[in-house]
């Protein structure tokens, strides 16, 4: 019942697009049109849980290494903004901003390459994948924006 509950919070939040539950990637290409940010996330995480021995659900990755990927989003986020404000009406992300969100992949590979855990949470999300597929369209890096967010509310909720 509480996890409906969240669902409803963060679709009011606006973070579902539409119902479809399946991620979908064509090629190496992610298909952001049936991406559902809050099934997602939702299934994302719940992929992560395992009993330990003791019968207790665990995740191995940590909120502190999900929220550090968030921070570094969000920088690019804030910048993003300051350009939409500058560019009214933009549909498309400067060569510059497309950059540093290609770059993001850089800080979350070096992540995964540190620590199994993060590794298994890029490759079971998609987030490399997803940047990949942003390209200089807007709206994909707003959309990317809320998956991590959600990503970050769903590791949280499931922890507790």
């Amino acid at each position: 019942m509480m996890v409906n509950n969240m669902r409803e919070q963060l679709v009011k939040a606006g973070y579902a697009q539409n119902s479809r539950p399946n991620m979908q990637i064509k090629g190496q290409q992610f298909d952001f049109e049936g991406f559902d940010v809050v099934t997602e996330a939702e299934k994302a995480i719940k992929e992560l849980q395992y009993k330990d021995r003791y019968g207790n659900i665990k995740i191995d990755v940590t909120t502190s290494q999900i929220r550090k990927f968030l921070t570094a989003v969000n920088i690019v986020r804030n910048k993003v903004d300051l350009y939409k404000a500058k560019n009214k009406g933009a549909e498309s992300l400067s060569k510059e901003l497309t950059a540093e969100i290609k770059f993001l992949k850089v800080n979350l590979l070096y992540q995964a390459g540190r620590i199994a855990a993060v590794k298994q949470f890029m490759t079971i999300s998609k987030l490399d994948v997803i940047i990949d597929s942003i390209g200089d369209s807007l709206s994909r890096f707003v959309k990317f924006t809320k998956y991590v967010e959600a990503l970050v509310a769903y590791n949280e909720f499931f922890r507790r």
